[in-house]
């Protein structure tokens, strides 16, 4: 028997050499995905969420021109299309614009511009990427040529010192290489100086070297031996073989203040700072929200609060608090936060203007930015008494002295363009001159008159900088670094950004931003339990806040944070493991909701009716709404979701709330788990799977015929290997196979089949065997859908959608490997799945709860406010796993006090 056909490879961007300049990553056969297993490493440096000198780089891709999804008819490429966008129908149906709808004023073939006024699916935008470009090709965009204004700087600009000797395995210049193709001395001295380096030498011909001092290998040499003619300038020489032309560059070395934890106290009588605590958030978890606010929520201090403007459930919820409290605001200018998006700059000034206008009120010295996913490390008192020690100084991590690593790998010299909630490569652009580069990290701590400066200032390098930056990839990395060094207050500048960051190598750089921004980037990993120990480490470092946590993923963390570090009591506290966190709710009017998911959301409050029926008469109840959705985790494993609805008693007619509690059902069997199969850990499939925490994020797994499925597969350590991974549809179609290396060490893949669409409804399995042996098998299930669009299905998109691909899955049949699969062909199954696609109403209704029951299970159901017809539900206040029981930890009752101890 010949070996099983392999369509395509199972990694996806997992490994850093998959990624290659200015080439489409691709997806190498049968390439491992690489060790998950990588020690965590807690750094100071890194920018927000973009790696520290030395760590996974971000780089720059290719984006496609054109991609065939798959064969599909147009209607379920709309479809896809749709619901990953989140367009409405309206929306859906309109036409394309055409390229002639819109008028450039200059040439846009270019590479860059070309693919992205392509890919853009408006006409404003794609008229606003072209004018960015065609502003820029015509030198109209950007102010090059900067002023630094401050006075640390050197006498030595352009100044030769001479010929000097070099050596390539000590070398004179140290600070770093880099070749220019006009390398003259201007340009080499002009490159030395943005880097903040003291001297730049010239060596043959293309290179460029900087650094601090030179001249350790011997004395001047004779100037004939720097005789290599200047690629930029034949007039001029450039150094030779070992030989650098070295000049002065004017910079004296940046001034950055020490500020260690241990200072000297700070009198009594001296007032303490106040702080203007600015929390952009994104999401849905409202309840961590919260919880960040009751630590750090003081009378003395304000907050000032960004909810992405697409998060109308997280602003709704956050509302009430400018109710509570006079020093708590929401504002109304939102912005949509991307990663990297150039907008983040905007929404920042943005801040800051209204702060300074509108909030004249609030007297703050501070201005200090956090997400829902910081936590503090640290009382705030303690903060207070430190920036209070250093009043004045400004808190800014940097990147350290690669300047050019550091410009090419976050982009700086790319111009990019935000619309249509995606940032664009639009043309590579030059540098400013005249400045010295400096970024990093984008939490920062900025002193008010910084800020004003920042902000308000006309002078020609802020107004230069703030036009550069409106173009830019990450701008809040580097924007207020460039400021500060280049300005007055440049001898006010602290190397720290109050935050320390869980970076895990190679594992936080999996483009995963790739839908979002036309660039790789990187981000840090949640912090778990596991990495308590290491947070003890910073206890006499000056940093207060850590970063990521997340809830959802591990609250454990968080409860030992709070008792570790502030002291809090949880005796008696019953909901101490619980987190709940909301994914749907029907006030959101422009949330899109995945399809599948409200299909099922709809059969649990069908079930949960159908039970109540059945064991109590007299609480016979007709559904009416679907009012919201919650997750529920219990000791940071998922227990199930908490659907929340109406209904109608038909016995009185009176109109009452429940919810319903229903657990998830998994169905994995191993039929062998000896020699190599006792390695296999575990087998699971789901949608949006996070490559970064190993994670799905598509809670419950809810899946449709037109989404994207991925097998998890974990593994133990032991003997490399290969197996194959078989995905088998409802009528025992075995859909596609793929062969995937197992390295020796523990290992957690995911493999994503590529599948024409829709997917046959039904129970699926996914199957992983070893030399073409079944060893173990996943059932899943891909749901009928009730509603298409966020909207109830109609009888022809029902027909349409679950009928399954025109033709095979894929171009291969595999039907040969049936008997390998213990399959059989059986043509009643695909007689059952013909005539299932064709129901409609109350019919397609009963086969998705038929379907809904194999995999979800009712288990409590609790209501909101007591019914005499119904004496046997439970009040679900009064129930520890409902959204409506108290969580004392997040409850908004105890911002800014300690939690009650319970007894």
């Amino acid at each position: 028997m010949r070996k099983l056909y392999t369509r395509a490879s199972t990694t996806s961007l997992n490994n850093d050499d998959s990624l290659l300049p200015n080439v489409l990553p691709k997806e190498p056969a049968n390439k491992a995905v690489q060790n998950q297993n990588n020690e965590t490493k807690f750094q100071e440096v890194p920018g927000s969420d973009s790696p520290a000198a030395g760590d996974s780089p971000l780089t720059n891709i290719d984006v496609p021109q054109d991609h065939d999804f798959s064969k599909a008819p147009l209607e379920w490429r709309q479809h896809d299309q749709a619901a990953a966008e989140g367009n409405n129908e309206e929306q859906q149906k309109k036409p394309e614009p055409s390229l002639a709808q819109f008028s450039p004023a200059c040439d846009v073939s270019a590479k860059d511009v070309a693919s992205a006024i392509k890919r853009a699916k408006t006409v404003q935008c794609k008229q606003e990427i072209a004018d960015v470009f065609c502003q820029q090709q015509n030198g109209t965009l950007y102010t090059i040529n900067l002023p630094n204004y401050c006075p640390n700087k050197g006498q030595d600009a352009g100044h030769y010192y001479g010929c000097y000797r070099d050596s390539s395995s000590s070398r004179d210049l140290d600070g770093g290489m880099t070749e220019l193709s006009d390398n003259t001395p201007q340009a080499c001295i002009d490159h030395c100086y943005r880097s903040a380096q003291k001297y730049a030498g010239l060596q043959y011909g293309k290179e460029c070297w900087c650094g601090s001092s030179y001249g350790k290998h011997s004395d001047k040499l004779d100037e004939a031996h720097c005789f290599t003619k200047c690629p930029g300038d034949a007039s001029q020489t450039c150094g030779a073989y070992l030989a650098n032309k070295v000049y002065g560059t004017g910079v004296q070395e940046v001034i950055r203040q020490d500020a260690p934890l241990e200072y000297a106290p700070v009198e009594p009588d001296i007032p303490r700072v106040k702080i203007v605590f600015v929390l952009t958030v994104n999401g849905r978890a409202v309840r961590q929200v919260n919880r960040l606010l009751r630590l750090i929520y003081s009378p003395s201090h304000y907050y000032y609060i960004h909810v992405d403007k697409r998060q109308e459930y997280l602003f709704r919820e956050l509302r009430p608090l400018e109710d509570r409290f006079t020093n708590v605001h929401l504002t109304r200018q939102r912005f949509s936060t991307i990663w990297g998006g150039a907008s983040l700059l905007q929404a920042h000034l943005s801040f800051l203007t209204e702060l300074f206008e509108d909030k004249k009120n609030w007297t703050w010295d501070y201005y200090i930015n956090l997400s829902e996913s910081d936590y503090p490390v640290k009382p705030v008192s303690d903060l207070v008494e430190y920036l209070t020690a250093y009043k004045g100084f400004n808190f800014l991590r940097s990147f350290g002295k690669n300047v050019p690593r550091f410009i090419k790998k976050q982009g700086i010299d790319q111009t990019f363009h935000e619309c249509e909630d995606h940032l664009w490569r639009v043309a590579p652009r030059p540098l400013p001159s005249g400045v010295i580069f400096d970024g990093g990290s984008d939490w920062i701590g900025l002193f008010r008159e910084f800020a004003r400066y920042a902000l308000n200032s006309k002078d020609k390098l802020v107004t230069g900088l703030k036009q550069y930056y409106k173009y830019s990839l990450l701008p809040v990395e580097s924007f207020f670094h460039m400021v500060l060094q280049n300005s007055l207050f440049c001898s006010q500048s602290v190397d720290n950004n109050l935050h320390l960051t869980n970076w895990r190598r190679k594992q936080g750089c999996k483009c995963q931003y790739k839908h979002i921004v036309d660039w790789c980037g990187c981000s840090p990993n949640n912090i778990k339990i596991s990495d308590m120990e290491r947070l003890l480490h910073y206890d006499k470092k000056p940093m207060f806040f850590a970063r990521k946590f997340e809830a959802i993923v591990d609250q454990e963390v968080i409860n030992s944070v709070d008792v570790t570090f502030h002291g809090y009591l949880y005796s008696g506290v019953q909901s101490l493991s619980n987190y709940w966190q909301n994914v749907y709710h029907h006030l959101d009017k422009n949330t899109k909701v995945k399809d599948a998911a409200l299909t099922i959301y709809s059969s649990i409050e069908r079930i949960a009716s159908s039970l109540l029926d059945k064991t109590m008469t007299s609480c016979a109840l007709k559904p009416f709404k679907l009012l919201e959705t919650t997750v529920f985790n219990e000791a940071d494993h998922f227990h199930g979701l908490l659907v929340l609805f109406s209904a109608q008693l038909q016995s009185t007619g009176q109109v009452v709330t429940l919810e319903v509690h229903a657990e998830p059902q998994h169905y994995y069997s191993v039929v062998d788990n000896k020699g190599k199969a006792a390695r296999l850990q575990s087998l699971e499939v789901g949608t949006d799977f996070d490559v970064k925490e190993l994670i799905f994020r598509n809670d419950g797994n809810l899946i449709g015929p037109f989404d994207e499925i991925t097998l998890r597969h974990a593994w133990l350590p032991g003997t490399e290997f290969s197996v194959s991974i078989a995905w088998v549809d409802p009528t025992n179609e075995i859909a596609a196979s793929y062969d995937v290396h197992i390295p020796s060490v523990y290992h957690v893949g995911n493999q994503k089949p590529f599948l024409n669409k829709p997917l046959r409804p039904g129970m699926w399995k996914s199957c992983v065997m070893i030399d073409l042996k079944l060893v173990a098998c996943t059932q899943f299930l891909v749901t009928p859908l009730t509603f298409y669009n966020n909207r109830p299905i109609s009888s022809s998109e029902a027909r349409r959608a679950h009928q399954g691909p025109n033709g095979l899955y894929t171009s291969t049949d595999f039907s040969e490997f049936k008997p390998n699969l213990n399959l059989n062909d059986d043509p009643k199954l695909i007689s059952e799945a013909n005539i299932n696609s064709r129901k409609t109403g109350p019919e397609l209704a009963q086969w998705v709860d038929m379907l809904a029951k194999f995999f979800w299970v009712v288990q409590n159901t609790c209501v909101t406010e007591f019914v005499s017809a119904c004496p046997m539900l439970v009040p679900c206040q009064n129930v520890s796993w409902s959204s409506r029981s108290p969580d004392l930890k997040s409850d908004t009752r105890y911002i800014g006090a300690k939690i009650p101890v319970v007894s």
